[in-house]
């Protein structure tokens, strides 16, 4: 009777945790199980957890012509409410102890003539009544035809997230893949999808979680090649994964991407009209995207020195990828405000560069509207101005604008 029953939870484990194919997103995935369909209905029990996080409204079978669908909750039965009246064992001071459940609801017991509640120490049960696996969820589709279908559904507990390492411009980028379904999965056809895609359901209602314990795999996931780049389609990218992947539950880190980069160190300001004698730049670098590349966390190291995170966007190729790391202690600039008449300002503004490679400068500045604005060199916007330059090693740079703010 063991041996049956381990079988058959084999088969089942079996039956629940291949994906023939499967699209990953950032907090969901699509599934595409094959499944051999008899004659006219077919239940399919996903279990508690898989079943908590289906998106309602996704399920579909694919290959036959679908009728109707019965989707039951299922129920849970705490395992105590099968010995009510009956004996159980738990474990205190040393020994195993006999105790009589009096009332399951109210968590009461009986023992040695006296009425406890809850009992100290691990319980035990003489045997498996209780623990019928016949209680959890299931779907239940009806349809025209038979034999070999695929089912569909999208389901949370499945996700994606990307981080990079950027370091003498090499960009390695790790894809961090998260099961949450508390059992293994083997995927077939796998393809990562990048980019914000929305949803608008929650899920069917929650089921209490039946304790159990997942049946694992004996051997760590394969690491794949690198992801390729497949196709854009409707505003996110696709990436396959080579291969087959498996999954233990939690976070498996396979590698996704690497290119050769020629990022560039840049100081940047962006801010209103300002008189202060200083002004800080923001530091950061910046790079032209050698391919279509997924957002995610950037480490940067430069140096063979951790020198700051970021987060970039989704990046379409040939894009100006930036990476922001906050205020840099040598970036500054002196500026010299002088009152010319009226609302008329002559403003001096020094930048230079101590540092021993070339730095990129932007400057974006904003003002009251209306004004008026003469800075030779620099590109004229509805706010303000942006001038953009490149310093060398020691070199300073001067600019000079006047400015008029006109009187409301």
């Amino acid at each position: 009777m063991r041996i049956i029953t381990v079988l058959l939870l084999w088969a089942f484990w079996l039956n629940s945790v291949f994906a023939q194919e499967t699209v990953i997103y950032r907090g969901f995935a699509e599934f595409k199980n094959p499944v051999t369909l008899p004659p006219n209905a077919w239940a399919w029990e996903p279990g508690v957890t898989l079943f908590q996080n289906l998106v309602p409204g996704t399920l579909r079978i694919l290959g036959v012509t679908e009728l109707s669908r019965g989707i039951e909750a299922g129920e849970t039965i705490d395992s105590l409410q099968a010995y009510k009246g009956r004996a159980v064992f738990f474990y205190w001071e040393g020994r195993w102890r006999e105790a009589e459940v009096v009332d399951p609801g109210r968590n009461l017991f009986k023992y040695e003539g006296k009425y406890l509640v809850g009992l100290p120490g691990i319980i035990a049960y003489p045997d498996l009544a209780g623990f019928s696996p016949t209680i959890g969820p299931r779907v239940v589709f009806y349809y025209q035809g038979s034999g070999p279908a695929v089912l569909s559904y999208l389901a949370r507990g499945l996700s994606w997230n990307l981080s990079y390492t950027l370091e003498d411009g090499d960009l390695a980028g790790w894809a961090s893949l998260e099961n949450s379904l508390g059992k293994p999965l083997k995927l077939g056809k796998t393809t990562l999808v990048a980019g914000v895609v929305p949803l608008a359901l929650g899920a069917y209602a929650p089921v209490p979680r039946i304790s159990s314990k997942a049946l694992g795999l004996s051997v760590p996931a394969s690491a794949p090649d690198m992801a390729e780049y497949q196709a854009e389609s409707g505003g996110v990218y696709r990436y396959r994964l080579p291969g087959e992947v498996s999954l233990q539950p939690g976070i498996t880190e396979l590698p996704f991407v690497r290119s050769k980069l020629k990022p560039s160190y840049y100081w940047s300001y962006q801010g209103g009209f300002n008189t202060a004698p200083e002004i800080w730049f923001e530091r950061g670098y910046r790079f032209s995207a050698p391919e279509n590349l997924a957002g995610g966390v950037v480490s940067v190291r430069d140096g063979g020195v951790f020198v700051g995170q970021a987060v970039m966007q989704d990046t379409a190729k040939g894009t100006l990828a930036k990476l922001s790391l906050g205020r840099d202690p040598e970036g500054r600039a002196e500026r010299k405000a002088e009152l010319l008449s009226g609302n008329k300002y002559r403003v001096s503004t020094v930048v230079r560069n101590s540092k021993t490679y070339p730095v990129e400068v932007e400057l974006y500045e904003t003002f009251p509207q209306p004004f008026t604005l003469q800075f030779d060199g620099a590109d004229r916007v509805p706010e303000g101005y942006r001038i953009k330059f490149v310093l060398a090693p020691g070199e300073s740079r001067t600019l000079v604008y006047t400015v008029t703010l006109q009187q409301r």
